[in-house]
């Protein structure tokens, strides 16, 4: 029941996308999804929310899904990053780290010029010691078509 329920709904949702885009005689819009795998070294700092932390190369062996629809009724954009991340203490002293990340973003632009997006990061792993690393970071701004902008960030670990 539950899957004719959930097949009625995307009929329904496709039939007004339909009706939609034949009242506002709008072009159709123009979508692209791209999937792949990377590896990428780098040199930074853990995340952590606390500033100033020990450097470390950051090897991310990583899946990655980039989607884009652009019309004339607007813009959207989403990507997300899974993998795993290795982490090399620059420092004597300091430990190594391994484990799992998702990075996510998602941002939107209107004709009238309205644009907001989101990104998320979030980590989970160890350091060689045992300690856990279990990180998450929230970045949103918004910016309205006249011109009036919001941001905010919510980080913790």
């Amino acid at each position: 029941m539950a899957k004719r329920l959930c097949q009625a709904v995307a009929l329904v949702i496709v039939l007004f996308a339909g009706l939609v885009t034949a009242v506002s005689g709008a072009s159709p819009s123009e979508t692209e999804t791209i999937t792949g795998k990377a590896t990428e070294t780098f040199v930074d700092e853990l995340p952590m929310c606390e500033e100033d932390g020990p450097l470390y190369e950051i090897t991310l062996d990583y899946n990655f899904v980039e989607h884009s629809t652009v019309s004339d009724t607007g813009q959207h954009f989403t990507f997300t990053n899974t993998g795993t991340f290795d982490a090399v203490a620059l420092e004597a002293g300091q430990p190594d780290a391994s484990g799992r990340f998702t990075q996510w973003g998602g941002f939107n632009q209107n004709p009238g010029g309205a644009v907001n997006g989101t990104f998320t990061f979030s980590a989970r792993g160890k350091f060689e010691d045992g300690t856990r690393i279990i990180f998450h970071l929230t970045d949103h701004f918004n910016e309205t078509a006249t011109g009036a902008s919001f941001f905010f960030t919510h980080c913790h670990d």
